[in-house]
């Protein structure tokens, strides 16, 4: 038997072994395996669920996902209704592919990074380019607003992107892919910093902040004197501009887990004699404190070592115009401190046109309800000023408005 996976269902399985959802290593790498059903004389959407068992909980059911499959040539594509096949027109670079066990295949993180560039949008694509250079993945099957598995080890880096779209230059998506290499920020801790981090890096003509370069996650010692009154020997800002003294700390939706509070409350109020319920809402507001106390620490510490770190939460990227309020303050703070001159960024930023068009972009990357009806706006956006182009053109005006300028 033998199969190789690649593209979505490849992204599958990747996120799936890092969750620990899969058992299997991504260090275990190979060629490309043919289609191969033996025993069987043909693949049925039976033979690959059965061939394809101890993947299920990335795969799902093959008949809402096909999968992705990955061939050496035209005539070896499957013709079983549940997949989608792509065929090779060149040799890989050595080892690209993940050998998952039991004849099994699938494009590594470096190929699948690549693969993706020409179904994703640049923006997603940048997400997943973070999320593979960073310490944290999304849910195999619901990457938008699944469970989060944190603390993991990076599974590639920027230079070795970069050097595998370079070595494959041929596959379609790889000079979308170098564009995209470009702009990512290694050592992302989550789904949120990677937003932020991607938001800020991107250019006003993708409706970022062009504020580049930072970076994620610097660990700053708090040195001997200061060391000695704090409970922590270094602090770690989510992320800091370089070359500044200026950062931001990601407070998540449930930092201070309020949710525990509320519920140890429902639960003591349906109880009010039980002694357990009372000890529980004890140490939800006890835990409760014990990181409001630690953030308030880390911030008298970050500011004693002259940082000035602000802290920003889920709220300030849903409210309309929060986001933006943020990075003008940040831009104010960078300014006084004689680093850096971004009159021109800050001009860009105020610009009302492109305000309402940010944040339906900021939304359409959160998970929720929301985000479906922004993109909607956008890409209604994008062939409303597709069409005004297409419009001035005909009528032979001289001058062309670009849509990034619109």
């Amino acid at each position: 038997m033998g199969l190789t996976l690649n593209a979505l269902t490849a992204l599958r399985v990747i996120r799936a072994i890092r969750s620990g959802a899969v058992a299997g290593s991504l260090q275990m790498r190979c060629d490309l395996i043919d289609p191969d059903p033996s025993p069987a004389t043909r693949w049925t959407k039976r033979r690959l669920a059965s061939a394809t068992a101890f993947l299920q909980p990335a795969l799902g059911d093959p008949g809402k996902r096909p999968l992705d499959v990955l061939v050496s040539s035209m005539d070896k594509r499957l013709q079983a209704q549940c997949t989608y096949s792509t065929f090779r027109t060149h040799d890989y670079p050595p080892l690209s592919f993940i050998d998952l066990g039991n004849g099994i295949a699938a494009s590594g993180p470096e190929l699948t990074f690549v693969e993706l560039a020409r179904i994703m949008d640049p923006a997603v694509h940048l997400l997943l380019g973070m999320e593979l250079c960073g310490r944290f993945s999304r849910d195999a099957t619901n990457p938008r607003s699944g469970e989060i598995t944190y603390g993991l080890p990076p599974v590639t880096s920027v230079e070795r992107l970069r050097a595998f779209a370079h070595q494959a230059h041929w596959i379609r998506g790889a000079e979308q892919a170098l564009t995209t290499i470009d702009a990512i920020v290694e050592n992302a801790w989550s789904p949120m910093e990677a937003l932020v981090a991607a938001l800020i890096v991107l250019p006003h003509s993708s409706l970022g902040y062009d504020l580049w370069p930072i970076t994620l996650n610097p660990r700053k010692a708090l040195g001997e004197r200061l060391g000695s009154t704090s409970d922590a020997q270094s602090r770690v800002p989510d992320i800091m501009f370089a070359g500044t003294s200026v950062g931001l700390n990601y407070d998540g939706e449930d930092h201070f887990r309020l949710q525990d509070i509320a519920d140890a409350a429902m639960a003591l109020d349906q109880n009010p004699q039980d002694a357990m319920c009372a000890k529980e809402l004890e140490t939800a507001l006890a835990e409760a404190r014990a990181r409001i106390v630690a953030d308030k620490r880390r911030d008298r510490d970050l500011m004693a070592m002259g940082l000035s770190v602000f802290s920003i939460t889920k709220e300030d990227l849903e409210e309309p115009g929060g986001f933006d309020r943020v990075m003008l303050q940040v831009i104010e703070a960078i300014e006084a401190s004689g680093t850096r001159n971004l009159c021109e960024v800050k001009r860009d930023l105020e610009r009302r046109d492109l305000a309402a068009a940010r944040q339906d972009f900021i939304w359409s990357l959160m998970p929720g309800a929301r985000a479906m009806e922004a993109r909607r706006r956008l890409e209604l956006r994008r062939r409303t000023e597709a069409y005004e182009i297409e419009f001035e053109l005909q009528e032979g005006q001289v001058k062309i408005v670009s849509t990034r300028e619109l």
